[in-house]
C-alpha cells in the first residue's frame, strides 16, 4: 500500500563536520592568480612605457589600483579557501565552499558513476590534486574538489569505487589515516 507520511524533522546540512582542504591549498590558489597577473601587469606597464599615446590616456593613478586589485583578490583567496571544507559521510560527500556567496554541495555516492583525479604542474609540486566526481547524464563533473592531497583523493576515491561491497573501508577509517 502507497504511504506518504508528512517528515517533521528534516535534516540540517549545518550540523555537518567540515574537514579544511589540505594546507598548501592556499599557496595554489595564489600561485595561479600569480600567474595570471603578473603578466597582465607587465603588458601594461610595457605598453605604457613604449606607447605614448596610451600612456598619456591611462594616468599613473589607474596602473596604482591593478597592484591593489591584486592585493584585495589575494585576500579574498586567502579567506576563501580557509572557509571551504570537505565531509565524508557514509551515503554522501558534502563540499562547503564560498565566503560571500556560501553553498554546500551535497553528493550521493550511489549516484556516482565515475572519478577522476587531476595533477597539474603547480598541484604536483605542492603534493595536491583535485577530485572529479560524476554522476549519470552529465558532461562535467558534479562535484570538484581541489585542494585535497594526493593521498585524501585516492582514499575518497576508494571508498567511492567500493561503495555498496561488504568490503569496503568505513569512513572512521578513512578519516582517522
Amino acid at each position: 500500500m502507497f504511504s506518504n507520511q508528512q517528515i517533521d524533522t528534516l535534516p540540517r546540512h549545518h550540523t555537518i563536520k567540515f574537514q579544511p582542504l589540505a594546507d598548501n591549498a592556499i599557496w595554489h590558489v595564489q600561485i595561479n592568480w600569480l600567474l595570471f597577473y603578473i603578466p597582465l601587469m607587465t603588458v601594461i606597464v610595457a605598453v605604457r612605457y613604449f606607447n605614448q599615446p596610451f600612456a598619456d590616456a591611462v594616468s599613473a593613478p589607474w596602473l596604482l589600483l591593478l597592484p591593489v586589485l591584486v592585493v584585495l583578490s589575494m585576500l579574498y583567496n586567502f579567506y576563501s579557501v580557509r572557509v571551504k571544507g570537505i565531509a565524508l559521510r557514509e551515503h554522501d560527500i558534502a563540499y562547503k565552499r564560498g565566503l560571500i556567496w556560501q553553498q554546500v554541495t551535497l553528493l550521493p555516492i550511489s549516484r556516482v558513476q565515475h572519478t577522476e583525479i587531476h595533477r597539474g604542474p603547480i598541484e604536483r609540486k605542492l603534493g595536491l590534486a583535485t577530485l572529479r566526481l560524476y554522476s549519470a547524464g552529465g558532461m562535467s563533473a558534479d562535484l570538484h574538489i581541489s585542494g585535497l592531497t594526493d593521498k585524501q583523493c585516492n582514499d575518497i576515491r576508494q571508498f567511492v569505487q567500493s561503495y555498496g561491497y561488504d568490503n569496503h573501508a568505513t569512513v572512521d577509517e578513512l578519516v582517522d589515516e
